[in-house]
């Protein structure tokens, strides 16, 4: 007699912060959808992790902007080009190439941004260094970072994503775009919006984009 064997493995695997983020009541939960969904406008390079809560600008018939945030561990000197962020899970992962300015006060401010040429992980002590090209002035510790626009250095550098709208609704991995045989990968997502989710566990929020919040009930995001 044979039998025919199914074989089933399963993996698993530890990512930075790790949480629960979305309120929930007990009226069930509720969310609106996008239409089709876009691809991703702003994909990283290398391999990506979507966390679940994070921001998304949905543009109909054009695509998806990523919100990505980052919060500095450390104070920064007027003059450095060496930056410490918070690598707990919170903050998003930087990325060689990527450009970066201080969050404005507002979505339309314009302030000096820098491109990433170097990025150092320390599990230990949870934190990115992040080497720029150019200064972006003097920083305290807990300053939010975010994505500029453009494709270089410039003193008065708009932010990317000035109009999160949307957000990841389920934690995700990216295959990279370039690469390991890869060239011009594109990737779509389907964000959700109407949803309610705490703060304290979703990305690093600047200003512009907590005037946005909805809610009237302390440390949750609706949007």
């Amino acid at each position: 007699m044979f039998t025919n064997l199914a074989f089933f493995f399963e993996t698993s695997k530890k990512l930075r912060g790790g949480k629960w983020v979305w309120y929930k009541d007990g009226n069930g939960e509720r969310r609106g959808n996008v239409l089709l969904g876009g691809t991703i406008l702003n994909p990283k390079k290398g391999f990506d992790h979507l966390f679940a809560a994070q921001l998304v600008q949905y543009t109909p018939a054009q695509g998806c902007l990523i919100f990505r945030s980052f919060k500095t561990k450390a104070a920064v000197a007027a003059a450095a080009t060496t930056i410490v962020i918070e690598g707990d899970g919170y903050s998003d992962a930087p990325e060689v190439g990527m450009l970066i300015m201080a969050a404005p006060q507002t979505a339309t401010g314009v302030g000096q941004s820098a491109k990433i040429t170097d990025v150092v992980y320390d599990e230990g002590e949870q934190k990115f260094t992040v080497t720029v090209d150019t200064a972006l002035g003097a920083l305290t510790a807990g300053t939010i970072l975010v994505e500029a626009a453009g494709n270089a250095a410039a003193a008065e550098a708009n932010v990317l994503v000035p109009n999160p709208n949307c957000f990841v609704e389920a934690d995700a991995d990216l295959n990279p775009t370039e690469g390991y045989g890869i060239s011009n990968g594109d990737y779509s997502i389907a964000p959700v919006w109407d949803k309610i989710a705490w703060i304290e566990r979703m990305q690093p929020l600047p200003a512009y984009v907590l005037s946005k919040n909805r809610s009237y009930i302390d440390g949750v995001f609706w949007i």
